[in-house]
C-alpha cells in the first residue's frame, strides 16, 4: 500500500513538473517553473498548478497576463499561494505584473515532510474586477533547493573495532552527501599519525550497504536516493569503525539536497 501511494506522489510530481516546465536558468539554490493559463470572464474562472519543496527560503509567484481584445485595459486577478495542509499562505490581488513573496521557515518545511506533504498550490482567480475579461498569461515560480543539514554530530571511538552507527531520516528522493574527518587521542596516539577509518552508508530497511570507504581522514561518501529505495524505509545509517588500537575523535556530518 504505501509503494502504491509513493507511486502515486511520484506520478503527481512528474505531471506538475512537466505542465510547468523547467526550461529557465535559476539562481543558485533555487529553481523557476513556468506555465501558461487562461482564464474565462466567469467570477468562478480561475487556474491551480502545484509544485514541490522541501528546502526552507523564499518562495516568489509573478503573473502577468493580459486581456483578450481589451486593448490597453487592465484587468485585475488575485493569487493565491497555498500551505500543503490547504492553509492560505498569503493573497494579493491587482492587475499584471502581479507578484507574491514567501519565506517558508525550516519548521514549517520539516513539519508538512514529517506529515508527508510537500505540494502547494497557487491559484489564479478572476474575481478582483467588476469588468471582468477574457485574460491569457504566464506564471512563474521560484522554488528553494538549498542543501540543508541532517547531521552534524561528534563521535568517539575506541581501539579494536569499537564502532558507532547514527541514524538519521532522508524526507524524500535526492542526494545525501556524508563527510567525515577525525584525529588520534594525543594520549593513546603521542606521535602525529593519520589512522584510518571504515566510513559505511547502510539502509536498514533493505539490510543493505550502499558505500563503504575507508582511509585516512576527511572521507567522503555521496548517494542519490531514489524513491523506490524510500518504499523501503527513510531511515539511514551512517557507521564509523575503528580498527585501529588509538582512540580516536572526529565529526560526521551529512548533507542533504533535494532531487525536485
Amino acid at each position: 500500500m504505501k509503494g502504491v501511494l509513493k507511486r502515486i506522489a511520484i506520478t503527481t510530481l512528474l505531471t506538475a513538473l512537466v505542465t510547468l516546465g523547467l526550461a529557465i536558468k535559476a539562481p543558485a539554490d533555487t529553481r523557476i517553473l513556468e506555465t501558461r493559463f487562461a482564464l474565462s470572464a466567469d467570477i468562478r474562472s480561475e487556474f491551480s498548478t502545484r509544485f514541490n519543496t522541501l528546502s526552507p527560503g523564499r518562495i516568489l509567484i509573478e503573473g502577468t497576463w493580459t486581456a483578450a481584445g481589451a486593448g490597453s485595459v487592465s484587468v485585475a486577478l488575485n493569487l493565491v499561494l497555498i500551505r500543503p495542509d490547504g492553509s492560505e499562505a498569503a493573497r494579493k490581488g491587482g492587475p499584471a505584473p502581479l507578484r507574491i513573496e514567501y519565506r517558508a521557515s525550516g519548521q514549517e518545511i520539516d513539519s508538512f515532510i514529517g506529515r508527508g506533504r510537500t505540494s502547494w498550490t497557487v491559484k489564479v482567480i478572476n474575481s478582483a474586477d467588476a469588468s471582468r475579461r477574457e485574460v491569457a498569461g504566464k506564471l512563474r515560480v521560484t522554488v528553494p533547493v538549498s542543501s540543508r543539514k541532517l547531521i552534524d554530530t561528534q563521535f568517539t571511538l575506541l581501539g579494536s573495532s569499537n564502532a558507532q552507527e547514527i541514524p538519521f531520516l532522508v524526507p524524500a528522493p535526492g542526494k545525501i552527501v556524508v563527510e567525515a574527518d577525525w584525529s588520534a587521542d594525543p594520549m593513546s596516539a603521542p606521535e602525529p599519525q593519520k589512522l584510518p577509518l571504515m566510513l559505511s552508508l547502510i539502509h536498514p530497511g533493505q539490510a543493505r550497504t550502499y558505500a563503504r570507504r575507508q582511509g585516512a581522514s576527511p572521507l567522503r561518501i555521496e548517494h542519490r536516493v531514489t524513491d523506490s529505495e524510500l518504499d523501503k524505509g527513510t531511515r539511514w545509517i551512517v557507521r564509523v569503525q575503528n580498527d585501529n588500537q588509538a582512540k580516536i575523535k572526529g565529526r560526521v556530518r551529512v548533507t542533504y539536497t533535494p532531487g525536485l
